[in-house]
C-alpha cells in the first residue's frame, strides 16, 4: 500500500519524480495517439530496474513493453529517488511501483501523472527476468531495512527455503507514516476527471475507485481517548466526523484524499490557524457509514476545491449490490495470494455483465486485441459499479465466485478478466482449472473427515447444502 515518509528526504519532491518518469516514458514509447491511460509498473530485481507498460484505450487494455531498462538510462536516478522518497524507516519502501499517466484532450492532450506503491506484494514476473528470488529480497532489505513484523510472509518463506538470513530492525525502529501525501491517488485522479467532465459515468468511476483503499476523515470535533494498547482512538472515544451544510439544506459527509486537502478546508473555518485531526479509514467503510446513517444526504470528496459530490442513492446502490472487496483490494495492492483467497472463499461472489438477447442473458467479453478475432476473454466483476462504468445498459448478475469461474470454463473462455478497467487481473483457463481442482480436492478432504467424524458419534447430524445455478439480478444505479 502507499505510504508517505514522516520526514521527507532531501531531493526532488515525489510528484516531480513521477513527472520525470512519466515524461521519460512518453518520450521513449511510440504509442499511437488516442490512448486514455498508460500504466507503467516498475521493480528492482537482479540489480536492474525492470519495466512493464500497459496501454488503455476505452475498454481495451493492450500490453506493451516488458523488460529491463538500460543501466545508463537517464530515468534510472529518478526511479532510485522514488524508492528513497517512499521509504519509511522500519516500514521499508515499495517492491513494485505503478506510474499512471492519464491523457485527455486528443489530438493535443494534457497529461496527469500519479503513482501507487506496493510495499508488501510479491513482485510478479513480467518477461524473461525470472521470478523474484531470496537474493533479490536480501538486496532490497539491506538497502531499505524493516522490522521483522513488516517483512512479508512470502519474502520470509523465500529466504527460509533458500537458506538466506534476512536482516531485521528492532520492533521500535518503525516510524509512523505521515498523511501529507495523497492516500488514494486513483480516487484523486477519478475526482479530477469528474470535475473536468461531471456526468453520471464519471461519478460511478469515483465510486468504483472507493471500493478499495483508504480515505481521510476530519474528526477534529471528536473526544479521543487513547486505547489500552496505546491506540490513538480507543474504545472510550466518541467520534464526530465532519459534515458540511449544503445551500439546499441537506448535509454531506466530507472525506479527503490527502491531509493537504483536509487542511485547506480546515483553514476556511479556522482563520486563526491550527491543524485538523484526521483519521485514515477504509474507503468502503466510509461508503457504508453514509449508506447506514440517514443524516447524510451526500458524500463529498475534497470539498475545498473542485471535488465530487455523490448522492445518497448512488452510495446505497453501490453498497447494497453484491461485491467482492477482497479481490478488488488484492488487485489494487498487486497481491496475488490475497486475490486467490478472495476468489476461492466459500462466501465470495463475482458479478457478470449481460446483454439480454432473444430472452437470454449473454455475458460480455473483452474486446480482442486483433480486429476480427473471436472474443475469448470473459469479463467478471467485483462490483456493480465496475459494470456500470463499462456500460450502464448492461444487466448485472451475481453468482458465487467459484460458480462464476466454472461458468467461464464451461463457456469455453480461454481467459477471465476480473474487471474491465484497471486495476484488473487476468487468469487463463489452465489457471482456473488448477484453482477449481484445488477447491474440489479440499472439499473431498473435508467430506472424508466429516464421514469419519459421523462414524465416531451418532448424535451429530449433517447439514444439507443448497445452491442455485441462476445469478441474482441487481438493479442499476440511480442517475446523478
Amino acid at each position: 500500500m502507499s505510504e508517505t515518509p514522516a520526514t521527507p528526504p532531501p531531493g526532488p519532491a515525489r510528484q516531480e519524480l513521477l513527472n520525470t518518469i512519466g515524461s521519460w516514458v512518453l518520450s521513449v514509447l511510440r504509442a499511437e495517439p488516442g490512448w486514455d491511460r498508460m500504466v507503467v509498473d516498475l521493480k528492482v530485481q537482479g540489480g536492474r530496474v525492470h519495466l512493464r507498460v500497459r496501454e488503455q484505450r476505452g475498454q481495451e487494455v493492450v500490453p506493451g513493453t516488458a523488460g529491463p531498462i538500460k543501466e545508463d538510462s537517464a530515468v534510472i536516478p529518478a526511479v532510485e529517488q522514488l524508492r528513497e522518497s517512499v521509504h519509511v524507516p522500519g516500514r521499508g519502501t515499495w517492491f513494485t511501483a505503478t506510474v499512471v499517466i492519464l491523457a485527455e484532450g486528443w489530438p493535443e492532450p494534457t497529461h496527469r501523472i500519479a503513482g501507487t506503491y506496493d510495499l508488501d506484494g510479491e513482485p510478479r514476473q513480467w518477461g524473461t527476468e525470472g521470478p523474484f528470488t531470496a537474493q533479490d529480497v536480501l538486496e532490497h532489505l539491506e538497502r531499505f531495512p524493516r522490522t521483522r513484523a513488516r517483512i512479508p510472509v512470502w519474502a520470509a518463506e523465500l529466504a527460509e527455503r533458500d537458506g538466506v538470513e534476512l536482516p531485521a530492525l528492532a520492533p521500535d525502529a518503525e516510524q509512523q507514516a505521515d498523511t501529507d501525501g495523497v492516500v488514494h491517488p486513483l480516487v484523486r485522479a477519478a475526482v479530477d476527471r469528474f470535475a473536468n467532465a461531471p456526468d453520471n459515468k464519471a461519478m460511478i468511476d469515483v465510486i468504483r475507485q472507493c471500493m478499495a483503499g483508504s480515505l481521510l476523515l476530519d474528526v477534529t470535533a471528536s473526544d479521543l481517548v487513547a486505547g489500552p494498547g496505546g491506540e490513538a482512538v480507543g474504545p472510550e472515544s466518541t467520534l464526530r466526523v465532519q459534515t458540511l451544510g449544503e445551500p439546499d439544506g441537506t448535509r454531506s459527509l466530507a472525506v479527503y484524499t490527502s491531509a493537504a486537502e483536509a487542511q485547506a478546508m480546515f483553514d476556511r473555518h479556522h482563520p486563526d490557524g491550527g491543524k485538523p485531526v484526521l483519521l485514515r479509514e477504509s474507503a468502503v467503510k466510509v461508503l457504508k457509514m453514509l449508506a447506514d446513517d440517514p443524516q447524510y444526504d451526500h458524500l463529498v470528496i475534497d470539498p475545498a476545491r473542485q471535488g465530487c459530490r455523490i448522492s445518497r442513492p448512488q452510495v446505497e446502490w453501490a453498497m447494497r449490490a453484491p461485491r467482492n472487496d477482497a479481490v478488488k483490494t488484492a488487485m489494487l495492492e498487486n497481491n496475488m495470494s490475497q486475490l486467490l483467497a478472495g476468489l476461492l472463499a466459500p462466501d465470495a461472489v463475482l458479478l457478470l455483465g449481460a446483454r439480454v438477447q432473444d430472452g437470454r442473458a449473454v455475458p460480455v467479453y473483452a474486446k480482442p486485441q486483433e480486429e476480427g478475432a473471436t472474443p475469448d476473454t470473459l469479463l467478471l466483476f467485483t462490483s456493480a459499479a465496475e459494470i456500470a462504468v463499462l456500460d450502464s445498459t448492461l444487466e448485472v448478475r451475481s453468482a458465487p465466485a467459484r460458480q462464476a469461474l466454472r461458468f467461464a470454463l464451461d463457456a469455453g473462455a480461454r481467459k477471465v478478466s476480473i474487471n474491465a478497467h484497471p486495476p484488473v487481473a487476468t487468469l487463463t483457463a489452465d489457471q482456473l482449472r488448477e484453482l477449481l481442482a484445488l477447491v474440489t480436492k479440499d472439499q473431498g478432504t473435508e467430506k472424508d473427515q466429516g464421514t469419519e467424524k459421523d462414524q465416531g458419534t451418532e448424535k451429530e447430524q449433517g447439514a444439507g447444502t443448497g445452491g442455485s445455478s441462476g445469478g441474482e439480478a441487481v438493479q442499476g444505479p440511480a442517475g446523478s
